[in-house]
């Protein structure tokens, strides 16, 4: 029987968060093998971190353990891709490279790089050109894992075709069950007015831009009370900002910035439709998050994953192409009320099958297969 290194990562941002999120569920799960962790950066104890103190009896894996215990059969998850870096997750895959024949590997991948990496430098952000290597050594990396995950069958598809590799296992990502219990706290300023909420990264290929403006176009060719809510950061934000005062819809836009993920929750219950506009995301916890949420329609764009699940599941919801036409379209459908008012009711239970708990299951088939 292999023992799971869990390749555990503490800095911010959605993949982290996903990863910290499954390893809470697995740790809670009984497990019939040993799982111990490789944190992001050297640390002597769990209780060094607040969110793992009920794990505290969880072993960590050091690098000096792999070198001990180089004829130890190991399964590796790395729950994050190995970034071309001296750091200490490229060092962990550097050494399992080395002893193949002992060590099977398992890779996330959250997104496809060569796509984000083309938007960023679209929009002129000439620090991404660090992950260049990245890119170039992708179809490498990705040829000597095991099983490579994805969130959705459209980065299956991708990886594919793109990259031609065939050990792709494809797992959505889940929620906290809270997010099932929301409670409205926050009241609308206006009653007459229609609140429309984003939450996530400011960055290109998020299609932000390409929301703002589509408020523009309707709220010109319209005589419309709308107000779009914005929550999150991001290398995007000063641009973004700049593009509503003028664009002249400074007093319709209101940029909340990073806020915690009870504030995500009372604005979610709050306004009256949530939108998100990818240009490509391989799934969308935040849209996930809004379906458990909203009480009225989420509308998101078709370039992002987790419609492979709503329709695997039986499900249509509100789906739109992300250009200016697609995003005015479905403002103009939220501020006429030409929308099922119940299609809350589906949201919600289309998010109420993906919890951390039932994800967790799947990827414990995952490593069964490969113990």
């Amino acid at each position: 029987m292999r023992n799971l290194v869990y390749y555990y990562p503490l800095g911010t941002g959605a993949p982290s968060e996903v990863s910290r999120r499954l390893f809470s569920a697995l740790a809670n799960k009984n497990l019939p093998f040993n799982i111990s962790i490789f944190p992001q950066r050297k640390i002597d104890s769990l209780r060094n971190i607040s969110e793992c103190e009920k794990f505290s009896s969880t072993e960590i894996y050091q690098i000096k353990n792999l070198l001990q215990n180089y004829d130890k059969k190991l399964l590796i998850h790395f729950t994050m891709s190995p970034l071309v870096f001296p750091n200490r997750r490229f060092i962990l895959y550097l050494i399992s490279l080395l002893n193949r024949n002992k060590l099977k590997l398992i890779i996330n991948y959250h997104g496809e790089l060569g796509s984000e990496l083309k938007q960023r430098l679209k929009g002129r952000d000439i620090e991404s050109l660090i992950y260049i290597p990245n890119y170039l050594l992708t179809p490498y990396i990705m040829k000597s894992a095991d099983s490579i995950v994805v969130n959705s069958l459209m980065m299956k598809s991708l990886f594919e075709t793109k990259y031609k590799v065939k050990n792709i296992v494809v797992i959505p990502n889940g929620i906290d069950s809270s997010w099932l219990s929301s409670k409205r706290s926050i009241k609308k300023d206006e009653k007459d007015t229609k609140y429309l909420f984003y939450h996530g990264r400011l960055a290109p290929e998020k299609g932000v831009e390409i929301l703002i403006k589509s408020l523009s176009n309707i709220l010109k060719t319209k005589n419309l009370s709308l107000k779009l809510l914005i929550a999150g950061d991001g290398e995007e934000r000063d641009y973004l900002e700049k593009l509503c005062n003028d664009l002249e819809i400074k007093n319709e836009v209101t940029f909340l910035g990073k806020i915690s993920q009870s504030e995500i929750k009372s604005y979610l219950s709050m306004v009256d439709a949530a939108i998100y506009p990818s240009l490509l995301d391989a799934f969308s916890l935040s849209v996930l998050e809004a379906f458990s949420t909203v009480n009225g329609p989420v509308m998101y764009s078709n370039k992002i994953g987790i419609n492979d699940f709503v329709r695997r599941d039986g499900f249509e919801f509100h789906t739109f192409n992300p250009s200016i036409e697609g995003v005015t379209n479905c403002l103009s459908m939220v501020a006429e009320n030409n929308y099922n008012q119940n299609i809350f009711i589906k949201q919600k239970k289309f998010a109420s099958n993906y919890t951390w708990d039932r994800i967790a299951d799947e990827y414990i088939k995952l490593y069964y297969s490969l113990l």
